[in-house]
């Protein structure tokens, strides 16, 4: 068994190159801007909805819904050219969030442009944003497996995937700044927000031509100053981006993975990866898309006449995603470091979040009032914080978690599989707004039903770490030494059926 193990060293050269936090940034600015562009409209819905007046709720929601739709529609041929070519992935995802947010400024070409006509190249715009969604959702393992080392491998996958949550972050920076707060979005013409409670637009506001021209003009800078750093991304992946480096930073990366579809398969068939989809997918697609609709449902809450508004929902957005990032980045460090509790961590994460998820929804509909308007913003504040940060923590180990379960099913299938079932949800949660008089009330009750819903399911999948067997397990193999709470599988194991 030694000698083996020698040989295996001995014609496996591993080395870990300086590169790979370049590869990292450009993949996860990538990541960060197709979110960005993905959430356009999501911060200024009562602005556009007053200066567009065939524009409403359910038209953003559409906007927002051609991100899963195309999902779905391209994940097939996107996965398939992801596990041949890398580059020519990131290449063309890089160069289609480019011309997705491009084609929505045809009105610099044509300044008479119809508003119909303006609709249409903006749904068309979120189409081709859209599938770039595939690659920058699905491969963040793949491009931690191909050029980090097993220690760093879940910061990694961490980074990128935070930073396609900063993405919404990002969109509401930019809105905040670009596209000044109008009446309707704080208040009435006494100071008072008359639609608190019932509605975000005001029905009975009227604005003078010059004014709508006037906002008009600020959406329009805001959607030019949104195409260029998808120009600057798009160079930046055609000027280096190789497929993988030119030698393997672990034992585990020169293994050989399943073919496409023999991947596939072994995912339909093993019970543990519908199991580990739902208990990511179900959390993280209905808060990511609860977050990019956020306005409409917090713009309704308030104390007495007055209610939050536009301008300050956004700058919680940005709080929120931004430290909930930061969090879980430091979750998956952690992780690295304290290797075998993956399971228990994403348990007691979902298991806080539900709890202050819980609090907000009765803090939502005054089950629990507050005396003061500045005791709602704090309180709202802080929940909205907190439990964002526990449940956005969960997307990279749940991840990660995914890929050890089921090694050698290549990293971007696996990607994608959890991926599938996130757009899956996210369709059906967005659609919800075009069930005729359904209202908005539902959204104060969806964020701990997600956190809740998943908990007994995640006990029913048993932790293994396949991949780490391969490149940790021979010690343990040889040695007889083992770490606690840890199912190390060796390389013999992975030709076994995966089971629960």
């Amino acid at each position: 068994m030694t000698e083996d193990k020698e040989r295996l060293i001995a014609t496996s050269e591993v080395k870990v190159y300086r590169r790979r936090w370049y590869i990292l940034a450009v993949f996860s600015l990538l990541a960060l801007y197709q979110c960005t562009v993905w959430n356009t409209w999501g911060p200024i819905v009562n602005t556009v909805e007053l200066v567009f007046p065939s524009w409403s709720d359910s038209t953003v929601s559409l906007m927002a819904n051609w991100g899963p739709i195309s999902f779905l529609v391209f994940l097939l041929p996107t996965l398939y050219i992801s596990e041949l070519n890398l580059r020519l992935a990131i290449v063309l995802s890089s160069g289609l969030v480019f011309f997705g947010s491009g084609v929505r400024c045809m009105f610099v070409l044509f300044p008479g442009l119809s508003e119909p006509v303006f609709t249409g190249l903006c749904h068309l715009g979120a189409i081709l944003n859209g599938i770039p969604g595939i690659v920058v959702t699905s491969i963040p393992p793949a491009i931690s497996a191909t050029w980090f080392p097993p220690e760093e491998r879940v910061t990694a996958t961490s980074i990128s995937q935070m930073l396609n949550n900063i993405g919404t972050a990002v969109s509401f920076i930019m809105a905040t700044v670009i596209v000044p707060e109008t009446p309707s979005s704080s208040s009435g013409s006494d100071g008072s927000n008359s639609s608190c409670h019932t509605q975000g637009v005001s029905s009975d506001l009227t604005l003078t031509d010059l004014e709508v021209n006037t906002i008009k003009k600020d959406v329009e800078h805001y959607l030019l100053i949104l195409m260029v750093p998808a120009a600057v991304i798009f160079s930046f992946s055609i000027i280096y981006f190789p497929c993988k480096p030119p030698q393997p930073p672990s034992l585990s990366s020169t293994h050989q993975r399943l073919s496409f579809v023999s991947g596939v398969w072994e995912l339909v068939k093993t019970p543990a990866a519908w199991i580990i989809a739902l208990v990511w997918a179900i959390p993280q697609a209905i808060w990511n898309n609860w977050c990019a609709m956020m306005v409409i449902s917090l713009t309704k809450i308030g104390e007495g006449d007055e209610c939050l508004t536009e301008k300050w929902v956004n700058i919680l957005g940005i709080v929120a995603i931004l430290v909930g990032t930061v969090i879980a980045i430091l979750v998956g460090m952690l992780t690295d470091k304290i290797k075998g509790f993956m399971k228990v961590t994403i348990f007691a994460l979902l298991t806080i979040g539900g709890i202050l998820f819980t609090l907000l929804s009765l803090v939502s509909i005054q089950a629990i009032v507050l005396p003061t308007m500045q005791s709602l913003k704090i309180t709202v504040y802080s929940l909205l914080l907190l439990g964002n940060s526990m449940v956005v923590s969960t997307s990279p180990l749940c991840m990660e978690f995914a890929v050890e379960k089921l090694y050698p099913v290549p990293e971007g299938i696996v990607g994608g599989w959890l991926n599938i079932w996130y757009n899956i949800i996210s369709v059906i949660f967005l659609c919800i707004f075009n069930i005729p008089g359904v209202g908005t009330e539902w959204l104060n009750y969806v964020l701990p039903f997600s956190c809740f819903s998943v908990l007994p399911l995640l006990l029913l999948v048993k932790e293994e770490y396949r991949r780490r067997g391969v490149d940790e397990g021979m010690d343990e193999v040889d040695t007889g030494r083992q770490e606690p709470g840890i199912q190390v599988i060796s390389t013999e194991a992975l030709s076994q059926t995966l089971i629960l």
